[in-house]
């Protein structure tokens, strides 16, 4: 394992609860961290409610944390290496913190495996950056996804959707099963990310994989630099393998090995992550070129608002200056703004501002 990998939180539900805000804290500790953080509404693109999901999350973060959270937007298959798709790679590798959420675990799985999100998502830790996956996107981190809907919701026979394997990074070998402990079912058994305990038995004996499993509103996060992992929340970790059960309540704080242990790789699933669409067409570079130039477009208009902002209100403050008769201070605001070139233009009531050649 590479020593300077980042911090990843990985979240069984309640990523917008208040009892795990002191886990978003935890990764966005520093400037660095909460500088440009991006959010990837691909779990929940399909739904009709995307939009509002997108502004829950983000008025969670600000409300919450004082975050900004921007962006990154890949919400259908047909997107992939587009305009919109490449400005949305662009995005997340300039991304200091990375959000995915609910959704569907195999939606998610589909849009992000065997392309560039994939490995972008694990070059970012690589790089000593920090992420936090929640409920469908926590499925998607193992070696193997759990397609919940399709087993629980349409009642297919159990079966895994390919996984991204970002947790090899961390030497860990499993399959991620969030909503662990939920209890929604009643008089049946919604264990095990509402599958059930009896279908999970039945899919790891046709197809074997160690089982990392967080309960609701509780969080597993794992750091790279420091070789630890911590529990938190309202529930546990738990940890099947070949030789049993593992249980890791709220408030543990170990070493990384002590998982690494339980969660051995299979000698046939260590190979190292592959690399992601090596070629690229000559369109598909006019197209990466396009959305740069876009992105810049984008940060020059909020420039110009912030700048035109700055501007409106010291000729606001420069106005109530000169109604309290204060000319000296209001003749300063007026030439500093002159001194950068522009010209203020009293008429009447209406003060107007312009850039001079």
């Amino acid at each position: 394992m590479k020593s300077e990998l980042g911090k990843i939180a990985i979240l069984g539900s309640g990523e917008t609860s208040p009892n795990l805000v002191s886990v978003h804290r935890e990764l966005l500790d520093d400037d660095a961290a909460s500088s440009n953080c991006y959010m990837v509404d691909s779990p929940f693109g399909f739904q009709e409610n995307a939009n509002q999901l997108v502004e829950k999350i983000q008025d969670f973060y600000k409300t919450s944390l004082n975050i900004k959270m921007n962006l990154a937007s890949f919400r259908k298959i047909e997107e992939l290496n587009s305009k919109s798709f490449f400005k949305t790679i662009q995005l997340l590798e300039s991304a200091s913190f990375i959000f995915a959420g609910p959704g569907s675990p195999s939606y998610a799985s589909k849009l992000w495996s065997d392309n560039q999100i994939q490995s972008i998502l694990l070059d970012h830790l690589s790089k000593g950056k920090n992420a936090l996956f929640a409920s469908a996107a926590a499925t998607t981190l193992g070696e193997n996804t759990l397609p919940v809907y399709e087993i629980y919701k349409v009642g297919k026979d159990p079966f895994w959707e390919k996984g991204l394997n970002i947790l090899n990074a961390y030497d860990l070998s499993c399959s991620v099963i969030p909503h662990f402990n939920n209890k929604e079912g009643g008089n049946h058994d919604t264990s095990y990310s509402y599958v059930g305990k009896n279908r999970i038995e039945k899919l790891l004996k046709q197809s074997y994989s160690n089982i990392l499993g967080i309960d609701e509103h509780t969080a597993l996060i794992i750091s790279g630099k420091e070789g630890l992992f911590q529990v938190k929340g309202l529930g546990k970790l738990t940890i099947i393998n070949k030789k049993g059960v593992h249980e890791f309540d709220n408030g543990t704080a170990e070493n990384l090995s002590i998982l690494q242990d339980l969660l051995k790789p299979d000698k046939k699933n260590t190979e190292n992550q592959k690399e992601i669409l090596k070629n690229e067409s000559q369109d598909a570079h006019y197209l990466k070129q396009i959305a740069r130039l876009e992105i810049e477009v984008e940060k020059n208009k909020l420039n110009n608002e912030r700048f035109s902002k700055i501007v409106e209100e010291l000729i606001s403050l420069r106005g109530k200056l000169r109604e309290e008769k204060n000319y000296e201070l209001s003749d300063t605001i007026r030439n500093i703004l002159e001194s950068c070139n522009l010209q203020i233009e009293d008429s009447g009531e209406d003060i107007k501002w312009s850039i001079l050649d």
